[in-house]
């Protein structure tokens, strides 16, 4: 197989950014708008040599998923963010639960989702500027390039992110203010990051590419729906978004948000899960029992614990919380010094006399790339009565699992459940109930 050559390949599963995935001669080819049971005619445009894998185009569609329908969005096959958009939002649904147990050996005991038509659910959303002064566009990379695909109207961000985008653009583009340029690097604008509390309140944080040859200020002057903006520069060869630090521009600089009978304040830096609503569901679930009843206890750890929302609803029930997060202003939030869980758990398992020694909860939120062998290591070492985790990666947590569960592991797993909160996409939250062996 050689980039150019024509294959036939039947998906049989989606790749976590929601490409078609099937083998031809033991190679995994990854198809974009090709949908699992669905086979085409393959173009190959590119060969890992590293690996066994390969990518390409559909040439010619020879049979249709089932619940294949017309993308709703105008700018569908040009940005790359709601992949399986071409898919009706209940196939999506249950081929993301297929996909769990076939591919992960995942068995969940339901789908939860709080959207019918799977749409304006995102109360985050970060976008990069693109086009010439005057020209200006709002949009996202297109996977794997530095090309910028619109995204206007995007109609998977709530409303007031369509709003305060739209007249950022508007404004931008009066102002005749050049985009930065990823390629030559040079420009003015380069990204800007929405956060909404989904009651008309937005706050906005723009990147530029030039600490002191910027129109940030004039910008920020002349915009209305953003309740407060910060700025931050980056000049280097990424796209970090964050910048290198943000700096008030004018009006409040963070967000009151609920969750679960939470108030968490959100700030320009801080994370905010895009869809809050979804999620507060699976934080719920994510600190009971699978049946729904409230766990009780001395001491439970919460690992990862970002903005506090889990850590607030352990202490309505637990004598002694103990939260470890590594992002600065998440942890300044929460009280405490920023420490990795590794580092944190290592002081505990270590000495046998730690106040944090005995332990009647762990809950695990870990980014994408799952806990790892080292964390669960630890907490084999540590015989938690009970462990809790909430994955977005279905592979790395099916890994964590079998360190955890498997013959060296002190855990058993009891209940699994999927969240959708990012329908569109082969995205999915997943929550793990585990309990001690012993």
């Amino acid at each position: 197989m050689k980039p150019g050559d024509t294959i036939t390949v039947m998906a049989d599963s989606l790749s976590r950014h929601g490409d078609g995935v099937g083998v031809v001669d033991a190679i995994e080819v990854h198809v974009a708008g090709l949908l699992p049971g669905e086979t085409a005619d393959v173009l190959v445009d590119y060969v890992s040599r590293a690996s066994p894998r390969a990518h390409g185009v559909v040439v010619t569609r020879r049979n249709s998923h089932p619940g294949r329908r017309e993308a709703p969005c105008i700018h569908h096959g040009r940005c790359s963010g709601c992949p399986v958009m071409e898919l009706d939002i209940a196939s999506q649904r249950e081929l993301k639960r297929q996909s769990l147990n076939d591919r992960f050996g995942l068995r969940i005991d339901r789908m939860i989702a709080t959207e019918d038509d799977g749409l304006h659910y995102r109360w985050s959303s970060k976008r990069v500027f693109a086009g010439n002064a005057g020209a200006l566009v709002l949009g996202s990379y297109v996977r794997g390039t530095h090309k910028v695909a619109d995204m206007t109207g995007c109609l998977v961000d709530h409303p007031d992110i369509v709003a305060a985008a739209t007249e950022l653009v508007d404004v931008c583009n009066e102002l005749a203010v050049p985009a930065y340029n990823e390629i030559d690097e040079y420009g003015d604008f380069r990204y800007a990051w929405f956060k909404t509390d989904g009651q008309g309140n937005v706050l906005l944080a723009i990147v530029t590419g030039d600490p002191i040859a910027t129109a940030v200020f004039e910008v920020a002057e002349r915009l209305t729906i953003p309740r407060g903006i910060a700025w931050g520069v980056n000049a280097a060869k990424n796209n970090q978004m964050r910048g290198t630090a943000l700096r008030p521009i004018r009006g409040q600089q963070s967000l009151p948000i609920e969750l679960c009978g939470v108030t968490v304040h959100v700030g320009p830096q801080a994370f905010l899960q895009p869809n809050p609503v979804t999620a507060a569901i699976a934080y719920h679930d994510l600190v009971r029992v699978p049946a729904g009843g409230t766990l009780h206890g001395r001491l439970a750890l919460d690992l990862y614990a970002g903005a506090g929302v889990t850590t607030a609803l352990l202490r309505e029930h637990f004598d002694v919380v103990v939260p470890c997060e590594s992002f600065p202003e998440s942890a300044r939030a929460l009280g405490i010094q920023p420490a990795l869980v590794e580092e944190f758990l290592a002081e505990i398992v270590g000495d046998s006399q730690h106040p944090h020694r005995t332990v009647d909860l762990v809950i695990a939120n870990p980014p994408r790339g799952g806990l790892g062998p080292t964390v669960c290591e630890q907490l084999n070492r540590l015989r938690a009565t009970r462990l809790h985790i909430m994955s977005c990666s279905p592979g790395p947590l099916s890994e964590d699992i079998k360190r955890l569960t498997g013959p060296q592991g002190a855990y058993r797993l009891i209940q699994a459940r999927a969240f959708d909160t990012l329908p569109q996409t082969a995205h999915i939250e997943i929550v793990a109930w585990l309990v001690g062996k012993g």
